[in-house]
């Protein structure tokens, strides 16, 4: 009985451990970066959410290099819109290219 319970606990600490899982900070892919730094307010199909004021960051209008200054640098006249300045530019531009060619293809 002991042991089951040991070997119950030890699979849900192991799973719990896997799901605060840190982003590799070298990754470049566009849609593992758009998953982990803008998901949470965009939704992954990049929606937002109407009813709190975050835009469907897929239907934007900006251009590529628009959205990844906007990804490093965020705007003043968007302060809810953080800085991601910790990205490099390629993975800012990998971001909005998933972002333009992929999300916005749906």
């Amino acid at each position: 009985m002991q042991a089951g319970r040991l070997l119950a606990l030890s699979l849900m600490a192991l799973a719990i451990a896997g799901c605060d899982q840190e982003l590799d900070a070298n990754t470049t892919d566009g849609k593992e970066l758009f998953n982990y730094h803008c998901a949470g307010c965009h939704k992954e199909s990049g929606t937002g959410s109407f009813l709190e004021g975050i835009p469907a960051n897929r239907t934007t209008q900006l251009t590529e290099k628009q959205v990844t200054q906007l990804i490093l640098h965020g705007k003043s006249q968007m302060p809810d819109m953080p800085a991601f300045s910790q990205l490099s530019e390629q993975q800012a531009r990998n971001i909005a290219q998933y972002l333009l060619r992929t999300l916005a293809e749906k």
